[in-house]
């Protein structure tokens, strides 16, 4: 199980730094959180993050999916996404999946194909064909659903224990907390941590998530 941490672009050197200390393997850029988002910005903060032997995603979430309008976000994914060791896109941003694939290709890095749901958790056959769709892109899919109750988390989990392919699946919320270190145990890859403030319903501390990894899967 990777643990990835959110970060924006504030105090960026320090927390970056602390999440390395911390025992995180991933840092999640999220640009669309950015108060600077030039080109040339976003790629030093790769570089530092690199530097601190930490892989990267790249995240320019889009305003329907709970980010925020980008207007150089096209340009981003473009030279950014080839430094990196993953890039997020949205399902829903369709137009622009296979450009952002291409991109983080081209160093070997993976796509990251994501649905969010702040509302409630789909019924299973929705949940399969997203992630099913997001395979077929040859990406990662990731599922970020509501959970309401402690059988939606079970039903998130045990429709992506029958994709047998790298897959990433969150229950967010208070109810869904537990799918964020049991979802290893049903083929979820990468777990997402916040240092200080969440950027998402649900969000262990790093510094839990590092423990509990140690706790359950040693």
């Amino acid at each position: 199980m990777l643990i990835a941490v959110p970060l924006t672009d504030r105090e960026f050197s320090q927390r970056i730094r602390e999440v390395a200390e911390k025992g995180a393997d991933i840092v999640e850029l999220r640009v669309d959180q950015f108060q600077n988002t030039e080109v040339g910005f976003v790629e030093d903060c790769v570089r530092k993050a690199k530097e601190e032997g930490l892989k990267v995603i790249l995240t320019v979430r889009s305003p329907e999916e709970g980010g925020r309008e980008v207007a150089n976000r096209r340009d981003i994914f473009d030279k950014v996404a080839p430094l990196c060791d993953f890039a997020d896109i949205e399902l829903s941003s369709r137009e622009m999946i296979i450009p952002v694939r291409n991109a983080v290709a081209k160093n070997g890095g993976k796509l990251i194909v994501s649905f969010h749901n702040f509302e409630l958790t789909p019924p299973n056959w929705i949940l399969r064909e997203v992630l099913r769709e997001g395979h077929r892109y040859g990406g990662i899919p990731k599922l970020a659903v509501k959970a309401n109750s402690y059988e939606d988390v079970s039903r998130l989990l045990c429709v992506g224990a029958q994709e047998k392919y790298e897959k990433i699946l969150i229950a967010m919320g208070d109810i869904g907390r537990v799918s964020r270190i049991a979802g290893y145990a049903f083929g979820s890859v990468i777990t997402y941590a916040s240092l200080g403030e969440s950027l998402a319903p649900g969000q262990l501390p790093l510094e839990d998530v590092v423990k509990l990894r140690e706790l359950f899967y040693k």
